[in-house]
């Protein structure tokens, strides 16, 4: 099973929502964020960027008509229970700066393309959910 939380409004790709760092990392730089939320946003992300392999641009292409895409979206290993109690604090202060943040599980996240300890980039097919509806 996989875990992957989504910001509805945060399109990284067409029909597909964004995850929780891109907005993170938007409001943490904004000079709007309240100093505590962007504090412990800034706490958070440094977990994750210390803790977190972070994939090689290639784990998220696949090859398409001769080009590479990136279509590849990631998930959370339901076992990854640090990263996954972190991403629930990432996504709680989200919430409070008005960023709506959803959370999904699935066990056909679609082809997987890339997979350590914690998370895998997928795929996804007609059978993943890639959006909130």
């Amino acid at each position: 099973m996989y875990l992957r939380f989504m910001a509805p409004g945060w399109e990284v790709r067409r029909g597909v929502d964004r995850g929780l760092f891109g907005p993170a990392y938007s409001h943490l730089s904004d000079a709007a964020t309240p100093d505590g939320i962007a504090r412990a946003i800034g706490h958070e992300i440094e977990w994750f960027e210390r803790e977190l392999p972070v994939p090689r641009r290639r784990a998220f292409c696949v090859r398409s008509k001769r080009c590479w895409r990136a279509d590849g979206i990631c998930w959370f290993r339901d076992d990854a229970r640090a990263m996954i109690a972190h991403a629930h604090v990432l996504a709680a202060l989200l919430t409070e700066l008005g960023v709506w943040v959803t959370r999904h599980r699935t066990d056909r996240p679609g082809t997987i393309l890339y997979r350590d300890d914690w998370q895998i980039i997928a795929k996804p097919d007609d059978a993943t959910p890639t959006r909130w509806h």
